[in-house]
């Protein structure tokens, strides 16, 4: 090969590289999107969570106990 090659050949990787750089900086955008979304719909599911909605209504129900001990 002689220097014109290798020159093109370095061109063509450059290239190739610097797409590459390109496309993984736009997928990294796109997966932390996609992380944000899918925390979102988890702190959903854990707010919709019967367990947790067990948790309320005993709360409630500790509370109204605790407010019924002042109306006298």
């Amino acid at each position: 090969m002689n220097d014109k090659s290798w020159l093109e050949l370095l061109d063509i990787y450059t290239e190739m590289a610097e797409k590459q750089d390109d496309i993984i900086r736009r997928m990294g955008k796109i997966i932390a999107r996609q992380a944000r979304a899918l925390q979102l719909i988890e702190n959903d599911r854990e707010f919709s969570d019967p367990a947790l909605d067990r948790e309320i209504a005993a709360m409630e129900e500790a509370k109204r106990d605790y407010d019924g001990c002042f109306k006298a």
